[in-house]
């Protein structure tokens, strides 16, 4: 090849390649990066009136009178603080990152609507992004944790830095699960009532004792925890229909639990049939004064009446093992006595022939 024909051959290449570039540089420039970019447009979270999420799981949430309600969970009041801090999150999407190649199949979607019943925004939800483990989670094989959430933007998928997992379609996140939260030190009595038997124990000196113990039976110390902790953290783990009848969720035939407070407070649960793994769960609060301080007495009234008002007016499920520590039966809590030991007879007779002397 000539010299000649060599420079010929470089410049077209040079040529070729700075086409090449402008050409590039030029899609680049036509097309800016959505990095940063918000991902709902601008509304008012005040306008919120109602939130929709689809997919096989669809919870309604709507505001009502007094507040917030899960309309898929037959009006159960919503937690309102947990309301507006998903709704910003919704309000504050920025796109984190283009997903290039993800495909999201099925997306959910997420509708949040006025008064009126006008869409305000929507968006297209998939799955959630987890973090590869590190430390100590990597070293001993521990999975990653979800950060981030895949969307639809603009047409494409794209990653966001929040995994939205209250949208995931579980109600239950939109709510207080909380149903009561008793102290087990403030317990003074307790009966349980089930196919005819009643059973009853009281706090005395701050231990229990079971009322109609014979000579050769005791209170089985290991058995008696759940007098303390029956009411303590216990948890919803869904809401029934409030056109069910008691006879239909189990409630003729079901075990009755009274715990009396010290301060006479009185706590009546009702468990019922199984629904699933779990149990239907009803409870209601009354008030008998216990002393003679009239404000004190006046506030603690209105707290039963608070507390009927929130939770007495449901019917809850609770897990089975919540349902069985309020459905104690006689044999349950009663053991026999332990005969004493040769040498503790032998010193206990000496002691009394001592007290005879």
């Amino acid at each position: 090849m000539t010299t000649k024909n060599l420079v010929i051959l470089t410049a077209v290449a040079a040529l070729l390649g700075g086409a090449a570039y402008m050409t590039t540089a030029g899609k680049r420039m036509k097309a800016p990066s959505v990095v940063g970019k918000k991902i709902l447009p601008a509304f008012d979270v005040s306008d919120v009136a109602r939130v929709e999420i689809g997919g096989d799981r669809k919870v309604a949430l709507v505001a009502a009178e007094g507040g917030w309600a899960v309309e898929t969970l037959h009006g159960y009041p919503a937690d309102v603080a947990k309301i507006r801090e998903n709704i910003l999150k919704l309000q504050d999407l920025k796109v984190g990152q283009v997903a290039t190649g993800k495909t999201i199949d099925k997306p959910v979607p997420v509708e949040l609507k006025n008064a009126a019943g006008k869409s305000l925004a929507t968006l297209q939800l998939g799955g959630t992004h987890s973090a590869k483990p590190k430390g100590q989670m990597a070293q001993f094989g521990g999975g990653g944790y979800p950060d981030g959430r895949y969307l639809v933007y603009d047409g494409r998928p794209v990653l966001v830095k929040d995994a939205l997992d209250a949208f995931d379609g579980d109600p239950k996140k939109w709510i207080d699960t909380r149903i009561c939260q008793i102290p087990g030190a403030d317990i003074a009595a307790v009966t349980y009532r089930k196919g005819g038997e009643t059973v009853k124990l009281a706090r005395k000196d701050g231990k229990w004792e079971l009322e109609g113990l014979g000579e050769k039976e005791e209170l089985d110390s290991s058995k008696t925890y759940s007098l303390d902790s029956a009411l303590s953290y216990l948890d919803l783990t869904g809401v029934a229909d409030p056109k069910l009848t008691e006879q239909e969720l189990g409630f003729a035939t079901g075990a009755v639990y009274t715990a009396t407070l010290k301060n006479g407070t009185v706590y009546t649960a009702k468990t019922g049939a199984a629904t699933g793994a779990d149990r239907w769960f009803k409870i209601s609060a009354s008030f008998t004064p216990a002393g003679t301080n009239a404000a004190e007495n006046a506030k603690l009234e209105q707290a039963a009446k608070d507390f009927n008002a929130k939770a007495g007016k449901w019917t809850f499920s609770i897990s089975s093992y919540s349902a069985d520590n309020l459905a104690k039966a006689r044999k349950d809590l009663v053991k026999a006595k332990e005969e004493p030991k040769k040498d503790e007879a032998k010193k206990a007779e000496a002691k009394k022939d001592g007290e005879k002397k």
